[in-house]
């Protein structure tokens, strides 16, 4: 469908979306918006995941409700934002992001297409068709009970199909990291990228390099931490992202035949992330996830700096990291604190792999302010390796027992108290 051409929307009464998996402060200000006139829906990746019987992460609202009307009608609102203008409704432990309808930027203007600001509303339809997939641009009203869809999202979410709204080269030139959200989004659903998705991303992928830093890392952390890890980091090495955004894990991969790894390039990393796909990372810090993916490339760069026969390494696995994280730290922001800590956690695991039966575990390092992450990555190494658990319980059981005190028992004095004259 061509976007912003006035066609009527496909509304499809539905209930296979239950009122019981809505939030219900989300449901509130829906209802509140829709009570004082304001046209108002769930939207975006909340409606996507109800459809999938997913649990949303979190609920999203839009309304034709400008930012200042919507402040007024709702006392726990904060308006936030620039260059996206928004409305954040606070909630106990959880905020309702709520956005005003905007308007369709032309498609046919020349020259840089980056959109640097968006505060100009719209319509109901062209806020649809201004949103990057058609998955994420499903309409639902939860008080009448209907989907609106002005862009055919609902089919291609039977037929489980990522696709840009409008003219794919368009939509990825607007805004690149649509390139990594597309990714995202098919490892973690299981998607398919249309092909002409595919082309676009692969043609203007150089254009990330425009992006805002802090967003492109906040992206690679979803991509962990969101179920899919394995597959969206093979995605992102296909259409050579990899190169651009992460240049270390791409060399890595790139090296595999020397390794002798031509069936599966890689295996290592896709090991680890494949743990992390397979595990709980709530309680993991991003430090541990981001040295998750770099300790393969790391340790093989600090064994192709040692000179053959030599027993000590020229490039230490400690210094090797932190040439690679220094660049990291300008290219994606990584903060420097976090840069530390990952070299510290990565620097760490030899150590730990290394220990034997009947070896001294290491007190110094265990009392280091960074060994529940260090113990958190060794982790993940004994899953993805299979070697090292009785290792990891003896450091685990360690680890939780109460250090012995080593403080001297003053000695009662048993002196006969002084008489008071």
């Amino acid at each position: 469908m061509t976007p912003g051409t006035g066609t009527d929307p496909a509304v499809i009464p539905t209930r296979s979306i239950t009122p019981k998996n809505i939030d219900a402060d989300a449901l509130k200000v829906v209802r509140r918006l829709q009570r004082f006139g304001h046209s108002a829906y769930l939207v975006g990746g909340c409606v996507r995941d109800l459809l999938l019987k997913r649990v949303p992460k979190d609920f999203d609202v839009a309304t034709s409700a400008r930012p200042n009307e919507i402040r007024k009608l709702f006392r726990n609102c904060r308006l936030i934002g620039r260059r996206f203008r928004l409305a954040h409704i606070h909630f106990r432990g959880k905020v309702i992001e709520t956005a005003t309808f905007r308007a369709l930027l032309d498609e046919q203007r020349e020259g840089d297409l980056l959109i640097r600001s968006d505060n100009v509303f719209g319509t109901e339809e062209e806020d649809a068709c201004r949103r990057d997939f058609t998955i994420n641009a499903l309409f639902y009203d939860p008080v009448q009970r209907v989907l609106i869809d002005y862009v055919g999202g609902l089919e291609d979410l039977v037929e489980r199909t990522i696709r840009f709204i409008g003219s794919a080269g368009v939509r990825v030139r607007e805004d690149p990291v649509r390139v990594l959200r597309a990714i995202k989004f098919a490892a973690r659903l299981g998607f398919n990228i249309e092909p002409g998705a595919w082309r676009a991303m692969n043609r203007y992928r150089q254009d990330l390099a425009k992006c805002a830093r802090p967003r492109i890392l906040e992206e690679i952390h979803r991509m962990l931490r969101g179920g899919g890890a394995e597959a969206s980091f093979r995605l992102m090495w296909e259409a050579g992202v990899m190169e651009i955004l992460l240049p270390e894990v791409g060399d890595y991969l790139s090296r595999a035949p020397e390794r002798g790894e031509e069936r599966d390039p890689g295996a290592g990393l896709w090991s680890y992330l494949r743990v992390l796909d397979g595990r709980d990372l709530e309680l993991l810090t991003n430090a541990v996830l981001v040295a998750a993916v770099m300790i393969h490339p790391v340790t093989e760069e600090s064994r192709r700096r040692q000179p053959a026969g030599q027993k000590r390494l020229r490039g230490a696995v400690g210094e090797v990291a932190h040439s690679m994280l220094r660049d990291m730290v300008g290219r994606i922001n990584l903060p420097k604190w976090e840069a530390e800590r990952i070299q510290q956690l990565i620097a760490s695991q030899k150590r730990l792999f290394n220990l034997g039966k009947n070896t001294p575990l290491p007190k110094g390092l265990m009392r280091r302010v960074y060994f529940p992450e260090a113990l958190d990555l060794f982790e993940i190494g004994v899953q993805a390796t299979g070697s090292g658990r009785r290792t990891l319980n003896r450091l685990r059981q360690a680890f939780q027992r109460p250090p012995r005190s080593t403080t001297p028992k003053k000695r009662s004095r048993n002196r006969p108290r002084r008489r008071r004259r």
